[in-house]
């Protein structure tokens, strides 16, 4: 299929389509890592985001982001909704992307985000793993067995060599019943077991990720006594789950994006603050700062995504597309 001509026709890919083009882990990591690169760098342009929270705990937001290296451009329109599984049966996380031509301006492509955010959000953690978890990683501990829960468990036994044991916790025990049955044979190299609460899953874990509703109050379940000296900490839902008090002892603390943790600050996120900032997980990504230099340190980084990410997946996925002749041109 020839590219869509511009400014006359679109390309719009499914979100089965998307899927379908295949790509795979080692495929996200590395174009994950080739963004993460040029934004700490300082090689991109990509505002803080912007948006609307309709309803409280929820969020709209727009993620404009060019990334020159990569011929990335175009923004993806996210949507968190944490109730919807309760009340819709629908996954709280949506979007679109579109994707533009930087010669010209115009769209060139419109195609489902729900399957590149639920992708590149963990690539990211496991990229941060290879630099800030220890080498000796044998048990890590994941709250939420969503979308989220569920790509973390099928990413981080590609960067954690040692790894055993995956303990998981959701307020809902049979979607991690389901998790387990459904990933068990995809990693089998490592056990993954149910927990029953915060407190088991976070002591002994010498990674941890939260994945859970993202709040504008936090109401801490993770007592900072239940932190393993050395940990490696991934709230990719801010604050929502922990103390305040691990929080402000990190020896050091991350963050994607220091601007985007700006934006949230004013429309009522975050309502602590962040700790004195290590560096942007992407100057550690690129070999501008140090990653962990102590096996005692206990390291944070919140990740809550970048639309340099989307858009350099994105830009893959619209290049194979093309290639194969996938998904639908419709006119403009």
């Amino acid at each position: 299929m020839k590219e869509p001509e511009r400014g006359k026709e679109i390309l719009y890919l499914t979100r089965q389509e998307v899927i379908d083009i295949g790509l795979t882990k080692k495929d996200i990591l590395e174009l994950v890592r080739a963004a993460l690169t040029e934004h700490g760098n300082k090689r991109c342009e990509m505002p803080a985001k912007i948006g609307i929270h309709p309803l409280r705990d929820t969020l709209m937001h727009a993620m404009p982001a060019w990334v020159p290296a990569r011929h990335a451009c175009g923004i993806k329109w996210a949507e968190c909704f944490p109730d919807n599984y309760e009340k819709y049966g629908l996954p709280q996380t949506s979007g679109l992307m579109v994707l533009n031509s930087p010669e010209t301006g115009w769209p060139i492509c419109i195609l489902d985000a729900i399957w590149v955010t639920a992708k590149r959000t963990p690539a990211v953690t496991a990229l941060a793993c290879e630099s800030l978890a220890r080498k000796d990683t044998a048990v890590v501990g994941i709250a939420g067995a969503g979308v989220q829960g569920r790509e973390h468990v099928l990413v981080l036994p590609e960067v954690l060599p040692k790894l055993k044991k995956i303990k998981l916790y959701d307020k809902f025990p049979e979607v991690t019943r389901k998790l387990i049955a459904d990933l068990q044979p995809e990693v089998s190299s490592v056990e993954l077991v149910e927990v029953r609460g915060f407190e088991e899953l976070v002591r002994g874990s010498l990674v941890v990720v939260t994945g859970t509703a993202i709040l504008m109050t936090p109401d801490p379940q993770i007592r900072d006594e239940w932190v393993e000296p050395g940990a490696f900490l991934a709230p990719v839902d801010f604050d929502s789950l922990w103390e305040w008090a691990t929080f402000s002892r990190a020896d050091k603390f991350l963050v994607d994006s220091l601007d985007e943790m700006k934006y949230f600050m004013t429309v009522g996120y975050l309502p602590h603050g962040l700790p004195p900032l290590h560096a942007e997980i992407g100057e550690v990504v690129a070999g501008l700062k140090p990653g962990r230099e102590r096996d005692d340190e206990l390291i944070i980084d919140m990740n809550i995504g970048m639309g340099v990410e989307d858009v350099v997946v994105g830009r893959e996925i619209y290049r194979r597309a093309v290639e194969r002749g996938a998904g639908t041109i419709l006119p403009l």
